[in-house]
This record gives structure tokens, sequence and C-alpha cells, in this order.
């Protein structure tokens, strides 16, 4: 929102003025005032009268009727303007140094910001004011983002009572007058390469000609090339060599056009201060002139700057800015050329940016943005509303579960991964490996992967090389060897899996072998979700009269690994190892929308680093020296690995086969979970409660909505905005996830596409 400055001024140059300054952002009451004054100055005005006189003498093809201008192309007659000019801005600036003046010109100082865009409103009913140079004023040149633009202290908004019709083109009438000695094809080949604009053209137009185009067709900008004048503060347009108009003769057909939308005059003649000020006692919204009579190559240029700039969606003060001051490069040939260009403001208005003026879903008149200001806070809670209500009855059906899994999925496997665990070791078991056991005699009670002798011989050297913990991940449901369960037996740092017998899906329970104490058992079972993906976790669940264990084979490990530590629910009933709680996943936590949680789930935070591993055949051939070195202290898992045995999808397999991990990978991660976030090197994951993904929701629904309001009714800027949202949504939630936090993303930024659809059909409903 650009600041608004209004600098009234009443009184005259010989009596001097008193001027009241108000500040403030557009379209509000002004937040600060004060108020001067400045003295009776002769000298500006003789200055003025001097420099104009000076001005109209000069050679220059300029848009007025040739007769009327004393010709002296002399570079004595240019010396002479540019002193003339230099003496008026030196008494111009002396004037607005006066003391009387400072009080202002120091709250200006103060108040303004040179980053933000400011409209400085001169209002006075004196002609001199307008005639003045403020462009010159050091205020303007101090801060980049200013200009200075006139209006009368007598205004009026115009409502406009009749239909705006929508179009998605800015509708421009061209109005091509009296072309004589001048070059007004230039200014019509410039109008007619605007893409986003349709231009009709009125060539030398009579005056019930332009009379029916202004009263029976709607516009957005009209566009006057050719001569005109001001003769005692009255303009005068040259429609044709017979036909001269004043703006009071079309009277009733340009305020015909202002009810139906008119809202910016372009007047590139020369001398049209009176063709501006009498369209502002009309209540047009703005209207750009020039000051004094311009060269005829100067008024090309300046068309060129100006829509260049103004297409390319600057404010329409900047845009006449820019387009002055690239003026100034051409002053050693057309002295003073950037002074001459000027806006005339209705102060009531808020002037329109060019997508403002053609329909992209857009705002079409300052009456429809005025409309929505007043509306907008109401609309956007209601609609903010709507859109989360309609999201949060989607997500509670479960709707949105897999896309916030399948999200979840990409954010894990963007975070910066941990290097490998070098606490555990896992001795896989393929084919090469039963293979070896069956050459080697070592096949009593090979069953399936392993024999009991080829487990004896490994026990044998993983004891000795003083492992802290053995699992094995191969199913072993009958009873161990005579020798072997002795072994066993003899040290308690051994654990078997069993697995608990789960309805759905359906699973039956696999009994562990009978020799081993419940404390050397732990179920293998494993939390997969729909989409056949581990994510979770099961620390403990309620056995069966097969599976006697109630602690994961993950949890007995770690266990076994930290030693005298104690594993108990506290009083909010959370599972807690020594002074780390572990959170219970419930059947709506994060993005899940689970039939049950069966046990005690958390969620699996995935090393994307794996664990070391070794083969069987290489274990068992390796020398006892080395053995030590490998195992010494570590957790050992003994599991089967390879195509088609016991794969899972993970968050970063996302059903690549060749990502696919075998379920002891799985078991090694869980446990170097669990024992990582006891000793404090690893976060849990946890969530975010139901009452703050509820607010979570509102917050992008309701951004949503404000984008669509803040760009006002660009589709472009609608489009890369919402994109940059959901873009920023993702962002947060995946800084979120590597510090530990699940927060949900598809369903905010549902709500928030929602509430942008809602908004935009709600503002293309109040355009009609």
């Amino acid at each position: 929102m650009a600041k608004l400055v209004v600098l009234k001024f009443n009184g005259s140059l010989e009596s001097g003025f008193q001027v009241n300054l108000e500040i403030g952002q557009e379209d509000k009451i002004a937040e600060r005032g004060c108020a001067g004054s400045l003295p009776p100055t002769p000298k500006l005005s003789q200055c003025l009268v001097i420099w104009q006189k000076q001005y109209n003498q000069q050679g220059n093809n300029h848009r007025i009727k040739p007769q009327q201008i004393i010709y002296d192309g002399s570079s004595n007659s240019r010396k002479q303007l540019l002193k003339a000019a230099n003496h008026l801005q030196q008494a111009l600036d002396q004037w607005l140094n006066s003391t009387g003046f400072n009080s202002i010109d120091k709250h200006l100082r103060e108040e303004l910001n040179r980053e933000e865009a400011i409209r400085i409103l001169i209002s006075s009913d004196r002609a001199e004011i307008y005639q003045l140079p403020w462009c010159c004023w050091d205020l303007v040149e101090h801060y980049p983002n200013l200009e200075i633009a006139y209006s009368n202290p007598n205004f009026a908004r115009i409502l406009h009572i009749l239909p705006v019709h929508q179009h998605h083109k800015v509708r421009i009438l061209a109005i091509i007058g009296d072309a004589q000695g001048i070059n007004l094809e230039a200014d019509r080949s410039l109008l007619s390469t605007l893409e986003e604009a349709e231009v009709e053209f009125l060539i030398e137009p009579t005056p019930p000609e332009l009379y029916e185009r202004l009263w029976q067709k709607t516009w957005d900008i009209v566009f006057f090339a050719g001569h005109s004048k001001t003769l005692d503060r009255q303009g005068i347009l040259s429609l044709n060599r017979s036909d001269h108009l004043t703006i009071e003769q079309l009277r009733h057909g340009f305020k015909r056009a202002i009810a139906s939308g008119l809202q910016l005059a372009i007047f590139n003649s020369c001398d049209g201060l009176g063709l501006a000020e009498e369209l502002g006692q009309l209540s047009l919204p703005q209207s750009i002139v020039m000051r004094m009579p311009i060269p005829d190559v100067m008024a090309q240029r300046f068309l060129k700057y100006f829509l260049q700039a103004y297409a390319r969606e600057n404010s329409l003060y900047i845009a006449v800015r820019k387009a002055r001051e690239q003026l100034q490069g051409w002053e050693k040939k057309f002295p003073c050329a950037s002074w001459l260009p000027i806006i005339y403001q209705n102060p009531a208005i808020i002037p329109p940016k060019w997508s403002d003026l053609y329909n992209n879903s857009s705002l079409l008149s300052n009456f429809t943005k005025s409309r929505l200001q007043q509306s907008s806070l109401p609309a956007l809670c209601s609609i903010t509303a709507i859109a989360t209500i309609l999201v949060w009855l989607i997500q509670s059906w479960g709707w949105l579960e897999t896309g916030e899994l399948n999200a979840y999925d990409h954010l894990m496997s963007w975070r910066f991964s941990p290097p490998t665990n070098e606490r555990v070791l896992i001795i896989t078991i393929e084919d090469e490996d039963r293979t070896y056991q069956r050459e080697q005699g070592l096949t009593m009670n090979m069953r399936g992967s392993l024999s009991d002798d080829a487990l004896s011989q490994l026990l044998n050297k993983l004891q000795s090389g003083k492992a802290k913990a053995i699992a094995s991940d191969v199913i072993h449901d009958f009873p161990f060897e005579t020798k072997l369960a002795n072994e066993i037996s003899q040290n308690n740092n051994f654990i078997a899996i069993c697995r608990v017998k789960i309805t759905q899906p359906k699973l039956v329970s696999i009994p562990p072998p009978d020799q081993l104490s419940p404390e050397q058992v732990g179920f293998s079972n494993l939390a997969i979700d729909r989409d056949g993906t581990v994510r979770r976790q099961i620390l403990g669940m309620s056995p069966d009269d097969v599976c006697q264990s109630d602690l994961s084979l993950s949890l007995r490990l770690a266990l076994r690994y930290l030693g005298d530590v104690s594993a108990e629910f506290n009083a909010q009933g959370a599972l807690q190892i020594a002074n780390v709680t572990f959170p219970k996943l419930q059947m709506t936590s994060g993005g899940y929308h689970l039939p049950e949680a069966r046990g005690y789930q958390i969620l699996l935070n995935y090393r994307q680093a794996l664990p070391t591993t070794i083969s069987l055949q290489e274990i068992l051939t390796m020398p006892q020296e080395a053995i030590n070195k490998l195992v010494e202290n570590k957790i050992i898992l003994i599991g089967v690995v390879g195509y088609n045995h016991d794969l899972h999808d993970t968050p970063y397999s996302r059903g690549q086969q060749s990502k696919l991990l075998p379920g002891v990978v799985v078991h090694a991660l869980m446990t170097s979970q669990i024992i990582d976030t006891v000793l404090g090197e690893r976060k849990l994951l946890s969530w975010v409660s139901d009452q703050g993904e509820l607010l979570w929701i509102i917050l992008w629904s309701m951004i949503g909505s404000i984008v669509v309001i803040l760009s006002k009714g660009s589709f472009f800027t609608i489009t890369w905005r919402i994109a940059a949202s959901l873009t920023l949504l993702f962002a947060c939630c995946w800084l979120l996830l590597i510090n530990g936090v699940w927060l949900i993303a598809i369903a905010p930024g549902l709500g928030l596409m929602l509430a942008a659809v809602m908004i935009a059909f709600y503002i293309k409903k109040i355009n009609y």
C-alpha cells in the first residue's frame, strides 16, 4: 500500500500561501498532519513568466498550432531558456526553504521512507501552483518512489451507477486529432503494439462521432494525440482542421464515459492543464497532460516510455516518473522536456495498475475495489471457515491419508540423514550361505536358512568376540538341538523371534524355540501401512498363547544393549525408558487415519545410511582376531536377505525393488532408534495434536484467501503466489520434520487452494 501525502495551498504567489500537510496510507484517514506557510514571492512569479516566455519562443515542432509560436531556433535563445529555467528552479528552492515551510519539509522527511511508494498531491485552485516545476523539488530526487500530482480542493468520488462490464483487455479510445505539422502515426503505432489492449482509433473525428463513442461504449482509457491549448484555464482540442472543441462541449459524453468506468485520460498534446482541470471537475479519476507545448519527438518518446513502464505493472505514478526521467536524456536538444508531463488526480480515487484495467478475474473499477475492501474481512473469515470445515471433514473421513503419507515420504527422503550406526552389525544369509552350510556338513536341524550347527559355530565366535547382544531374525518354530540349547541358556544376551497372531492382515502365530526363557524372545511383527510401507514401529503389544512375548525384538535388543535402564509407564500412560518418554501413536496422529493402532507404536525415524553387513560364510571363515575387532560391544542381528525374502517398502524406497529393505535391516534400524534416543543422540519423531492441525489448516486457508485479495485479480500473479505459498508450506513442514516434528501438508495445501478458488468466485460475483 502506497503512502499518500496531501499539500493544500490556500492563497497566491502575490499574497503568500497557507499550507496544510496530511500524511497517511492510501484509502485511509490521514495519520499525521501539520500546518505551515509560504511567503509572498513576486520573484518566483516573475521567473515563471520569463521561463514560459522563453520556452514558447523555442523553434521546436510543438503539438500546438504552428502559427501560434514565435520561432527562434538560435543557440542564444536556448541559452536564455536554460538561464530562465535555472533562475526559476533557484527561486522555487529559495521559496520552499522559507522559515514558514520548514516544519512541513522536516515533517515530510521524518515520516517518509525512501523504500515505499509515495504519492504527493498538490491541492490548490490557483493555476500558477500547477505551472511551477515541482519535479525540481529536491524531495523528489531523494525519494526514488515518489511522484507529484495535482488536484483541486473540490472533488467527489464518482459512483458507477451504470453497469461496469468485464473485459479481458484494456479498452482504449484513441483519438487522433488534427495532424497538421506533426507526426501522429508514431503514437498510433505505439498503441497498436499493446498486447493486452483493445484499441479503437478515431482519426480526425467529427464532434458527433466522438460524442457517440464516448456515450455508447465503455472505455478504460481515453487517449488524445494532436493539437491542443489552454486559454483562460479552458482546454481546447483540435479534432480536425475545422473542429475545435472544449471539454464543456463534450461534458455529457465524458460524464457518461466516467460513469461507465473510464479511469484515465492521456492528452499527448500541448498545454493541457485546462483539459485536466475541466475533466477533474467531472470527477475523472486521473489524467496525464503536458503543462506546456511539447515537441513532437518528445511527445512520442514520452508515450513510448510511459506505456513500457505502465504495462510492466509499475504504478501509474512510477510509470510517469520513469517516463519523465527518460526524457531528461533529450534535454540538450529539447530543454526542460522532463518538466512537461504531469498527473492530475481525483483525491478520492486510488490510481489503478495496468492489470487493474482489464479482467483476468480482475477488479474492474475503483468502486468495485471499494466494495471489496469494505467486505474483504467478513469474506476472508467466512471463506476461511468454510474451506477449513470442508478440509477437516475430508480429512476425518480418511480420504487424505494416502496423500499425507506420500508427502511424508518425500519430506523424509529430503532430510539430512546421520551416518551409519556403528553399534549394529547384520550377518546376512543368502543362497550362497545355504550352499556353504551344506558343503561344510552344517545341516543339523536345517529346515530353513540357518542350521543349528552353523548357529552354534556363529554364537561361539560372537561370544568370544564379546558381542553385547545377539538376535536371530530367522524363524525357528521348533526346539533347538540340545547342545545349542545348553549354550544359549548359559548366555542371556541371545534373543530369538516369535510372531503374534493378527486377524487383519491374516498373520498366523509363530512360536519361538521352547527352550528359551520369555526374556530371550521378542516378537517380529511389523506395522505395515495400507500401501505396504513400514513407517511405524511397534514397541510392545498383548501376546497370544503361541507367541508369549509382549516386547518387540528391537526393544528387547535395545534394553539388552543399554543394560541397567528402567523401562516403565509414567502417570500419563506413556512408555519411559531412562528419562526419555516415547509418545504413543494414536489412530489420527499426523496424517494417519488408522482403523486401529495395535499395541504401543511410535514413528520410525529411519537412517538413510544402512548398518554394516557381513555374510554368514565370511564371518564363519574369518580369523577370530578379526571377528573380535568387528563385533566387540556391538549388537548383532542375523537374518535372511535377498530378493523375495521378507522385503519391505520404506519412505526411501517408494516401490523401487532395489531399495526394499529386508526385515532384519528394518529391525536393526528400529533398535538403533531406541538406543540413539535414550542416549540423547537423535530425536524421536513426534506430531502435532488434532487441535494444532486444525489451526494449521485455518492458517493456510486464510493465506489462500489473502493471496487472491492482494493479487488484485491478476491470474498470473495469483498463480505464482499460490505456487510460492505451497512451496513455503512444504518448506515449513520439511524444516519441522528435520527437527523431529511431523506436520501435515496436504490438508492445509487443499485448504489454501479451496479458499483461493472460493474468494476468486466471490470477487467475480461482486464485480457484477
